[in-house]
């Protein structure tokens, strides 16, 4: 009887050390689909910042060169089709 008794809490141990094992193993597994995940959202957030930095300097440049003349002459004359007041514009209604 004493036997059976230590054989029985012997199963109950074997069962408990069995499960906490299987916990740890899912546990472990879900911990290392989880830092992937992370490392991959922390490569994307770094081309982000990079991207955004590269287009900051871009604008810091063109705030730069806003304060040119002939910037600012280029854009209107490109962008908004401006003309000096003494210029003739002539255009082609060909279509060719």
């Amino acid at each position: 009887m004493a036997r059976k008794k230590t054989s029985r809490k012997n199963l109950i141990f074997r069962i408990c050390i069995f499960a906490f094992v299987a916990y740890a193993a899912v546990l472990l597994i879900d911990l290392q689909v989880t830092l992937a995940s992370r490392k991959q959202e922390l490569a994307e957030l770094q081309q982000q910042y990079e991207e955004k930095r590269i287009a900051n300097k871009e604008l810091e440049l063109q705030l730069q060169q806003g304060m040119d003349e002939e910037y600012v002459e280029r854009i209107a004359r490109e962008k908004l089709d401006y003309v000096a007041p003494d210029e003739k514009v002539y255009i082609d209604i060909s279509g060719s």
